[in-house]
């Protein structure tokens, strides 16, 4: 059971469109549970036909931020979500968070409403070319003609390309899929609702590697210094247990970001406070330096580890089956194996423990955990000494007293960074929109992310990141245990840190963009509860507070922004 569980009303009246009747009665057989709807007319028959059949129905006017809680509930939930909206804009207005789909590889099933073809570009209202509007950004597009009871293949037709598109969501390294429904006269009648058993078109995604290879694999690692990276990824129980047992190899060494979502012995996560240590010092960046490099997940956000390799390349770098076999972030790749995480750590881990062990790279990890430990003292002494009010200090104290129970999203900027710094234990999950790193849709997803969950989330967004979709707030249904940290420090935190920006001139008017963000009124206006901290005594009196007020909350954390970019830039340089 989990945070989708509600009330809701399922009717007794169907659309009259078979072909509407088609496609749902097809989405609920391949798994989908959860459709956000956005009202209009041209979507009326789409609208009719979820509200008969067993959906949770989310509906929020907004396509924008509808979108992106699909993608949040899809993501937290690990099952297809649909979306469904009316014609003209509308579409467009789903991109950005398809977009993020696309590179999260989400699978979600855009259903747009549309006019019928002869009506495109002739001046009719709420038209425009729909079919292709997504091409870059979807597995497939599929178009839904509009029905002519005298054509008998037609159903047929409708039926394999549901089908078809609902296959190619979920397969390989999954994503979004556009349909778009064709409705002539969309605001007819209804007819008796009569549960429909289509025909399904079931498909096998079993890709595995031949055992010889992963032998041929497993011998060849033997006395090579391998590096595993890993990305964002979601969690999975299985792919743990391989990576872990990967990661007890001497002549291995794993490097994973807080979006990865790998609970792995030791501290893996602390990728920044190692690299910042020593990149500067070449001998021991050369020692290092590793013979393979396994890619895993998606796109870094460490600038660090990726300038790191790319200075260092590998002989050989990898990347498996979660990810573009043109992919090349380090400029070093030399073989894609497609296949999954988990079949290539499972069946590698078992036959490099039946290799005899090659000892050339034994010491490969105890190298990495030396530097760790130097690092990690080193993280320890600047904080301590540093123990004034900034923002590090207030994330430091959220991520240290987050209880293990909470799911974590980040929003982009400085507040993700800041997770990679302090997250030596990874909560139950954390999340964030990295496919494609933009501000906008944080809240949105992060909500979406709450109602997929049993159990409490925590949004830590910057002031930029929640001036998007503010109108989340006020939406019905929000779990209760959705709580969200806002670091108000006038406008984007990042310009104030990265080399290119901090110096700039105008920066704090071209760049940083103060939004002037009223949370106190945000929270009075849509029924929160309202904290504030302004030093680390507030934060340490309220956070436990504020995580178990038995409603919404806001908190809002008020830091010397010049002051906290300069504690930044200072650790990023300590020695």
């Amino acid at each position: 059971m989990d945070n989708l569980t509600e009330n809701i009303i399922q009717y007794d009246m169907d659309t009259d469109k078979e072909y509407c009747r088609i496609l749902f009665d097809i989405l609920l057989c391949k798994g989908v549970k959860d459709i956000v709807l956005s009202p209009g007319s041209r979507n009326a028959p789409l609208l009719i036909g979820t509200a008969c059949r067993p959906f949770n129905r989310h509906t929020v006017t907004d396509e924008r931020t509808a979108a992106f809680m699909a993608l949040g509930i899809s993501l937290a939930g690990k099952k297809p979500v649909a979306l469904v909206c009316t014609s003209g804009t509308a579409l467009y207005n789903y991109a950005p968070a398809v977009a993020e789909a696309f590179y999260q590889h989400v699978p979600l099933i855009v259903i747009t409403a549309d006019r019928p073809l002869e009506w495109i570009d002739q001046d009719d209202s709420q038209t425009l070319v729909q079919p292709g509007a997504l091409d870059k950004i979807v597995k497939g597009t599929y178009d839904i003609p509009v029905e002519h009871p005298d054509s008998p293949h037609e159903a047929w037709y409708v039926n394999r390309i549901v089908n078809e598109a609902c296959n190619l969501a979920l397969s390989g390294r999954k994503g979004p899929v556009h349909i778009n429904v064709r409705l002539d006269n969309p605001l007819t009648d209804v007819i008796p609702f009569v549960s429909g058993m289509p025909r399904i078109i079931e498909y096998t995604d079993n890709l595995n590697l031949p055992p010889h290879l992963y032998k041929e694999t497993a011998t060849f690692l033997q006395g090579k210094k391998v590096l595993v990276t890993a990305g964002f990824m979601q969690a999975d129980n299985e792919l743990n247990r391989y990576m872990s047992a990967f990661a007890r190899m001497g002549n291995v060494a794993v490097m994973c970001e807080t979006l990865s979502n790998l609970h792995l012995p030791g501290n893996p996560y602390a990728i920044d406070s190692v690299l910042s240590i020593i990149e500067n010092n070449a001998d021991v960046c050369e020692s290092l330096r590793p013979d393979v490099v396994i890619s895993i997940g998606g796109a870094l956000i460490s600038r660090k580890l990726k300038e790191y390799i790319r200075k260092y390349p590998p002989a050989h770098h990898w990347t498996l089956g979660d990810t573009s076999p043109s992919a090349d972030c380090f400029m070093t790749l030399t073989r894609h194996f497609e296949v999954s995480p988990v079949k290539f750590f499972k069946g590698l881990t078992r036959h490099m423990a039946r290799t005899p062990k090659n000892k050339t790279a034994a010491d490969y990890s105890m190298k990495w955990e030396t530097e760790r430990a130097k690092a990690l003292e080193s993280h320890e002494n600047y904080v301590m000494q540093k123990s004034g009010w900034s923002e590090m200090a207030a994330f430091r104290h959220m991520l240290e007293k987050l209880p293990p129970s909470y799911n974590l999203f980040l929003s982009n900027g400085t507040a993700v960074r800041y997770g990679q710094l302090f997250t030596d234990r990874i909560p139950h999950a954390s999340f964030g929109c990295r496919g494609v790193s933009g501000i906008d849709g944080t809240t949105a997803t992060a909500a979406g992310c709450a109602m997929a969950y049993n159990g409490p989330t925590l949004l830590i967004s910057g002031d930029m990141s929640m001036v998007y979709d503010t109108g989340v707030l006020g939406m019905r249904h929000l779990p209760v245990d959705f709580k969200i940290a806002v670091i108000n420090n006038k406008g984007g935190g990042i310009f104030r840190f990265i080399p290119s920006t901090r110096n700039c001139t105008g920066r704090d008017e071209l760049f940083c963009a103060s939004p002037d963000l009223p949370v106190k009124g945000l929270a009075e206006s849509y029924g929160w509860a309202y904290f504030k901290a302004e030093s680390m005594m507030e934060l340490e009196e309220c956070f436990t507070r504020f995580l178990e007020h038995k409603h919404n909350a806001l908190l809002e954390i008020i830091a010397d922004e010049n002051i906290s970019a300069e504690i930044l830039i200072e650790y990023m340089n300590r020695k």
